[in-house]
């Protein structure tokens, strides 16, 4: 199974080539964040046939939609208010895979800001990303093969991650550029101020992962992370 999680950016003015990034991976489940009533108009028309199967949830917030392209059928599409202090709401699915059915937690945490301030928010909402996964955690189905994936807003050494790996769950390591990038045209040219990697895909024991790479693609502030699963062999 290859999956891919995208942060597209809500405010992205460059749709062709996030859309070019989906369509050359061709990944077998896609996840996106942030997506508006443009972003549903763009993706259903230039996927409909590589992606038979879509669901969509614009949200309020234009950064708060979702969306999931699969080209098999999705068998359960839920979609999750996020407790006090989370901006974005939350997906769960189920989808009918090559390797079985395949619970998929998809998610956008609280960015790092706090009345507009990144510093404060650094030290604010670390706890505010644990209460949304604990809250979601809670909700799954516990007999399903369970993969968290999408913008955690945090390091892999932050609190959501923390609480997934205290559940027995492991995120998957890549290989790339990092998943987030901050950007400045100096002089000119395009200069990377800040990098982090805050987009992350968890795995259950149900699962290991034979490939996980993030793609320099893309115009928006984060990058796609594509990560091919296999079933465990002793599940």
């Amino acid at each position: 199974m290859r999956l891919m999680t995208y942060n597209v950016n809500y405010g992205n003015p460059d749709f062709e080539s996030a859309l070019d990034a989906i369509a050359t991976t061709d990944a077998d489940v896609v996840l996106l964040q942030e997506i508006t009533e443009s972003w549903k108009t763009a993706l259903t028309r230039r996927f409909k046939k590589q992606y038979p199967h879509m669901a969509f949830h614009v949200d309020r917030r234009s950064a708060g939609g979702l969306a999931v392209l699969s080209k098999t059928a999705i068998e359960a599409n839920d979609v999750w208010t996020p407790p006090a202090g989370g901006y974005f709401p939350a997906g769960r699915l189920v989808i009918a895979t090559a390797i079985g059915s395949v619970q998929i937690l998809h998610v956008h945490l609280r960015p790092n800001i706090d009345n507009g301030n990144w510093i404060v928010g650094y030290q604010t909402t670390p706890p505010i990303r644990r209460r949304e996964i604990e809250t979601y955690w809670g909700k799954i189905d516990a007999q399903l093969p369970t993969i968290v994936a999408g913008d955690f807003n945090e390091l892999p050494t932050g609190k959501a991650v923390e609480f997934l790996a205290s559940k027995g769950l492991d995120r998957v390591v890549t290989k790339g550029p990092t998943t987030w990038h901050y950007e400045k045209v100096i002089d000119g040219k395009p200069q990377s101020l800040l990098s982090m990697d805050i987009d992350h895909v968890v795995v259950d024991k149900s699962f290991t992962a034979a490939k996980a790479e993030v793609l320099a693609a893309g115009a928006s502030d984060h990058r796609p992370v594509v990560v091919t699963l296999q079933r465990a062999v002793n599940r």
